[in-house]
């Protein structure tokens, strides 16, 4: 079974919450590690012949047009992952409507495409933000990826697979981030800190499982500077700098190591959307 594979395109700063990240007049002052770093995941990507999705930044896109242009120009699906890397549940929906819009934009014009889907930093849509989903659709946004079926992190109560979820301007297709259910809470294993805790053997066991019981796909998610061993330091409350930092050098050979046993495919062919 083909599984989503998935890039958020952000810096080693992009950390949400914290006075760096707030103030993106100070981002100027920082050395951009983005276009090496991604680099990277193109070079594994093309060695095992693999597409994915590319979450992109709107700032980073304004910043890097040349790496986005690659990155289309590779196969990969450019989408969208706001402009400021802003979650949102900080800002009002207009201003969320117009950093999408401002996104959609901007990766429009590099690539000449439209992109399709979109994902929240820090998987911010709870609840009280499904809001976010009308103006997705609205703007023209047909897909989403940024629910996480895990009390706080998101709502235990959102669907674990891939779902079409209504609003007042059609529907629009959700594919949430693949967990586990261990005792009472479903519990993320495919990206980020929950990847590069769990043992690899267990990772691609536990997707191959739900690929074959469930009948489902799996979504995996790795960021760029998560294969930058030299990654600036920046300060953050230690709870943060856990999350951030804690076993980084495992990324890449996870990463390499699911690229060489599983299937992978933009989100946009999992679901099958196409533009209207």
């Amino acid at each position: 079974m083909l599984n989503a594979l998935t890039v958020d395109l952000e810096d080693w700063y992009h950390v949400c919450g914290t006075t760096d990240n707030d103030d993106h007049h100070k981002w100027a002052a920082y050395e951009s590690r983005v276009k090496r770093n991604t680099d990277t995941a193109l070079s594994l990507l093309r060695l095992y012949n693999a597409r994915a999705t590319f979450f992109v930044l709107g700032y980073i896109a304004e910043k890097e047009p040349e790496l986005i242009k690659t990155i289309h120009k590779e196969g990969h699906e450019v989408a969208i992952h706001g402009y400021y890397h802003q979650r949102i549940f900080d800002i009002t929906r207009a201003a969320f409507e117009e950093d999408i819009q401002k996104s959609m934009e901007i990766v429009a014009s590099i690539t000449g495409v439209r992109p399709l889907g979109y994902r929240a930093p820090e998987w911010s849509i709870r609840k009280e933000t499904l809001w976010a989903l009308d103006v997705l659709r609205k703007s023209g946004i047909l897909y989403d990826s940024s629910m996480v079926p895990l009390t706080k992190m998101g709502d235990r109560g959102f669907g674990l697979f891939p779902h079409s979820i209504k609003t007042p301007y059609g529907d629009i297709r959700e594919f949430p981030l693949t967990t586990l259910r261990v005792f009472w809470e479903n519990l993320p294993f495919t990206g980020g800190l929950p990847m590069r805790i769990a043992p690899y053997w267990y990772i691609v066991s536990k997707i191959k499982s739900i690929n074959r019981s469930a009948g489902q796909p799996c979504l995996v998610y790795v960021h760029p500077w998560e294969f930058d061993d030299a990654n600036p330091e920046i300060e953050l409350p230690l709870s943060r700098r856990f999350m951030h930092y804690f076993n980084i050098r495992t990324a890449r050979p996870k990463f390499e190591g699911l690229l060489k046993h599983l299937k992978f495919a933009p989100v946009k062919e999992i679901l099958d959307i196409r533009p209207a």
